[in-house]
């Protein structure tokens, strides 16, 4: 038996079909998750520009007082 849909058209129908069918994640869970993301991203830039003016704080303390 042969088909006259394309295998195409035949996937894009299937995809469509899956993901109507299929449950939407709430929001939340995904907005929590991508600000996990972005807290993850920038925490190492922010602690390292933290200790830099730590350290240089540090050093014009040294300078002042020795």
């Amino acid at each position: 038996m042969k088909t006259t849909a394309s295998m195409r058209l035949r996937a894009s129908r299937f995809l469509s079909d899956r993901y109507t069918q299929r449950e939407r994640p709430g929001y939340f869970t995904e907005l929590f998750v991508f600000a996990l993301i972005i807290i993850a991203a920038t925490w190492p830039m922010f602690s390292l520009a933290h200790a830099m003016a730590q350290a240089n704080w540090i050093e014009t303390l040294t300078r002042v007082y020795l």
